[in-house]
């Protein structure tokens, strides 16, 4: 089976995480920080890319990492370093935007812009290596060692993790930046897999974070369980 059929459990979770981190870049381009009503917009649009992240990295690298470690314990240690760099680069960022709070002047307001552009890009550029490594090498690694439908699970257990606040903020932001077919495939993809509970909540947050023209779109078109249990009893 080629690689392109392969059930890619990244592919979403990627392109939302990419989504945030150009808006958030664009945003600190277009942003007037001497106007405190922009700039606060904008530092809190930068903090929520880096914590979406962060939690990438705690919560869902950490589930497949130790899925393959068995099979590549040099190839995760190297990446683990890796998330390392990731984080410190986060915590710059954080860094830079405390400083904010003692930015007064038109000088030190300009000087703040720049420093919050240069730490965020280079963040940035940190992380679109750190996904293009696990769409690589450690998608290799799951597709190596584990069937589609096991991946699937896998997303399942992920998923059962993920506390009510989680699903609100993070997978929101996610789901809002697939596109109608995406969000169709991948959930009614894991309904076979996962409880109802979770399939509700995940309807429910795509209802509440897309515009009102997208959900009526798509609304219906998910398959409940008991389509599911006919579907394979067929």
């Amino acid at each position: 089976m080629k690689q392109a059929q392969r059930y890619n459990i990244f592919k979403r979770t990627h392109k939302g995480l990419r989504s945030m981190l150009f808006d958030a870049g664009a945003r600190i381009q277009q942003t007037d920080f001497t106007k405190a009503k922009q700039a606060n917009a904008a530092i809190e649009i930068v903090k929520q890319t880096t914590r979406s992240f962060l939690y990438h990295l705690s919560k869902e690298d950490s589930i497949l990492y130790h899925s393959v470690v068995l099979y590549a314990p040099y190839i995760v240690a190297m990446i683990e370093q890796t998330n390392a760099k990731d984080e410190k680069l986060a915590k710059a960022v954080d860094q830079v935007i405390d400083g904010y709070k003692d930015s007064a002047t038109k000088n030190e307001l300009a000087s703040f812009a720049l420093q919050l552009q240069a730490a965020f890009f280079e963040f940035t550029a940190a992380v679109l290596q750190h996904m293009n490594k696990e769409e690589t090498v450690v998608n290799e690694l799951l597709w190596s060692n584990y069937t589609d439908k096991q991946l699937v699970i896998l997303e399942v257990e992920m998923l059962k993790q993920s506390t009510p606040e989680a699903c609100t903020w993070y997978t929101g932001k996610i789901l809002k930046e697939l596109s109608n077919a995406e969000i169709l495939i991948w959930i009614n993809g894991i309904a076979e897999h996962a409880s109802s509970t979770i399939i509700e909540k995940l309807i429910n947050t795509t209802q509440r974070v897309l515009p009102i023209d997208r959900w009526q779109m798509i609304r219906g078109k998910f398959i409940s369980q008991r389509d599911q249990t006919n579907r394979a009893a067929a």
